[in-house]
């Protein structure tokens, strides 16, 4: 599994989670509207004796209002859908079958282009899978090492820290004064930043 799975799935779940909660935002809409044109014929009814001009004025003062207190409302619901899309998202990659956690674990950290260093996981992880991804972790760059370097001994490898962290998951390297974060959080969040338009896109077409 590539980082690339990353934007598959979260645009996966950007579908399911339209499909699901996408009426919610047009309902409370539809709720505002119709609590503004109640209050605006309450109003209108009470100034029975005011003149028709002042009228209108009333009554289109509280649409504007109730407008933009609409327009507030649907821009919360989409933010809000939109993080449920990415949490979504960072839920499924953490619970991938375990060997294609694994192998995505693995592929990640390759992407990172670094040759050895510790990584630090959370708990489940340095249990379940820590070791198996810096098994693949060293095989991967060996082969890499030797085809940029060719076969000469070479000391440095990725090992496990002891300490873990409560990550989500994925895993911290470090070697020396360098570091990468292949937390899945950071992943899908560096995702976000260049997907949510297009994530937004999906969710809120038919808005």
């Amino acid at each position: 599994m590539s980082i690339k799975k990353i934007t598959d799935k979260i645009i996966r779940d950007a579908e399911d989670i339209k499909k699901i909660k996408l009426e919610e935002a047009k309902n409370q809409c539809e709720r505002i509207l119709s609590e503004a044109k109640t209050k605006a014929q309450k109003i209108l009814d009470e100034t029975s004796s005011a003149g028709r001009e002042e009228k209108a004025k009333i009554i289109e003062r509280r649409k504007s209002v109730s407008d933009i207190d609409g327009r507030k409302i649907i821009l919360a619901k989409k933010q809000e859908l939109l993080d449920e899309c990415f949490d979504a998202a960072v839920d499924r990659l953490v619970n991938l079958p375990e060997e294609e956690y694994v192998n995505f674990l693995i592929n990640i950290g390759v992407a990172s282009g670094m040759y050895g260093g510790v990584l630090t996981f959370n708990d489940r992880d340095r249990a379940k899978v820590a070791e198996r991804v810096v098994e693949g972790l060293n095989r991967a760059t060996e082969q890499r090492r030797i085809e940029k370097y060719g076969d000469k001994p070479y000391s440095d490898r990725f090992s496990i820290r002891e300490v873990t962290e409560p990550i989500t998951g994925g895993y911290w390297i470090r070697y020396r004064m360098t570091y990468a974060d292949n937390t899945i959080g950071s992943l899908v969040k560096l995702r976000k930043s260049l997907l949510a338009a297009e994530v937004a896109g999906i969710l809120f077409k038919e808005v």
